[in-house]
């Protein structure tokens, strides 16, 4: 996998700054899905051990980068890239997937409980932003992505964004609730 992304780099160098964050952002959206993910998660127990909130640490980390995570794999990523200025603005359009499996109304409590953990350990820990952040650009930036920290972090740095608009609107865009 790794051999076909560097190809495809390879290929978008002559390509504008578009094509190549597109093409950049499908490679991390390819790689959240299977392998980053643990890796984070790991790195970020082994890194809990130093963090002046350590009781906390391991738990509202995980649950930071398990929001980053979902984030960005629902994120089209033409519309991502749009909001990080690298293509021409865009609606942003998330990927709808059908959620099999599981209740949706206990999705979307699940959903809004979840958005509400979150924004309480962003205002109770902001440094856990920081943290995150490191941790995935240094799990993620092994791979040829060109630009890979900044990319990262305008990624981590939108999905923080995203917390802005609110529990429903952004469970909504999730695709975890419907639109009232």
């Amino acid at each position: 996998m790794r051999f076909l992304i560097l190809i495809a780099l390879v290929g978008l160098t002559a390509a504008g700054p578009c094509e190549v964050c597109k093409t950049a952002v499908q490679s991390l959206k390819d790689v959240m899905d299977s392998e980053i993910v643990p890796k984070a998660k790991s790195a970020a127990s082994k890194m809990c051990t130093i963090m002046f909130f350590y009781d906390e640490c391991e738990e509202k980390a995980n649950g930071v980068i398990n929001f980053v995570a979902h984030y960005i794999a629902n994120m089209d990523p033409a519309a991502l890239c749009s909001k990080l200025g690298n293509c021409e603005d865009s609606a942003v359009e998330l990927v709808r997937r059908e959620v099999i499996g599981d209740d949706e109304d206990e999705l979307c409590r699940k959903c809004h409980e979840e958005f509400q953990d979150i924004v309480d350990t962003l205002t109770k820990y902001p440094s856990i932003k920081t943290f995150v952040k490191t941790i995935l650009s240094t799990v993620v930036c092994y791979l040829p992505i060109e630009n890979c920290d900044a990319l990262v972090d305008g990624v981590v740095d939108q999905a923080f964004a995203e917390l802005d608009q609110g529990s429903q609107a952004l469970c909504v865009a999730l695709n975890l609730c419907k639109e009232e």
